[in-house]
């Protein structure tokens, strides 16, 4: 009777050590308005971290079991950052933060100072570990004061069509519109000529565009947005260059795109991409 007993209390002291630790072990998401956001991390001298996500969506449901709670990444994140969640498909702040970054995939990650200026963007699943080393990143930039090129602000004067595609889910947009309003542009390497091209996958000339440029786009903007994007222009290229059998061709295009890509995605993609070109190959 009394070893049961000392078994019995020894379950409850265990019990209870482990009880409060896991408690622990889940990263704080705040609700508030976005410039209540900024202001939490301004007074606690914190990062922002923003996961967009929409119900349905596996790899955000994922996160949200097997990453967020996890006592590393919580506690790393309630330290450095003020973490902040938004539905893209039911609340305003989720499509404003979507229109404003041409975010195309989800889960998507944003940091930010508290001043609203953009470290740096991440999307798709992640494990534990590569989360770490994403969030470890993130804060030593920040500490470099290394930025995007986004501007801090959400209120910008952008084309109808593109703001509509977002804020209304109206993306069935005709090339000719898209082409009449960047033509006009003098530079298409500014943020909203690059959130059009990127968050509308434009095509044509502005799919060139991106390739040619795309590791300075990414070191400006977003190395996963132009990632995305080149995924969809490789997959493109692979077709009309596979039907023309033009292989030295889709190996310049797999050059220009290979730098954005890590080793790890790289070696994962390029021989779906080389079968898409044997595929079309006549």
């Amino acid at each position: 009777m009394k070893q049961m007993k000392n078994k019995i209390l020894l379950i409850v002291l265990i019990v209870l050590t482990i009880t409060p630790n896991l408690m622990k072990a889940q990263t704080k998401f705040i609700e508030d308005s976005w410039s209540g956001l900024k202001e939490v991390a301004k007074e606690q001298n914190k990062l922002i971290f923003v996961d967009l996500y929409f119900t349905g969506c596996a790899p955000c449901a994922k996160m949200d079991k097997e990453v967020f709670p996890n006592a590393e990444v919580s506690n790393y994140l309630n330290k450095h950052f003020v973490s902040f969640k938004s539905d893209i498909l039911k609340e305003d702040i989720g499509k404003k933060l979507s229109l404003k970054y041409g975010v195309t995939g989800f889960p998507t990650f944003l940091f930010l100072n508290a001043d609203g200026k953009i470290i740096d963007i991440s999307a798709g699943g992640h494990s534990v570990d590569e989360f770490l080393v994403l969030i470890s990143s993130v804060t030593k930039n920040a500490s470099k004061e290394k930025y995007k090129k986004f501007s801090a602000t959400l209120d910008i004067d952008y084309p109808e069509f593109y703001r509509d595609a977002y804020m209304k889910n109206k993306r069935n947009i005709s090339f000719e519109t898209m082409d009449n309003y960047l033509k006009e542009q003098k530079n298409l390497g500014l943020e909203i000529p690059f959130v059009v091209m990127t968050g509308l996958r434009t095509g044509g000339k502005y799919a060139d565009y991106i390739l040619n440029n795309a590791k300075q786009l990414a070191n400006d903007y977003s190395r996963m947005q132009v990632r995305n994007s080149l995924q969809t222009i490789i997959f493109k290229k692979a077709k009309s260059l596979g039907v023309l059998g033009d292989l030295d061709a889709f190996d310049r295009v797999m050059i220009k795109a290979k730098p954005v890509f890590t080793e790890k995605e790289w070696t994962k993609s390029k021989n779906v991409f080389r079968e898409n070109f044997n595929k079309y190959k006549k």
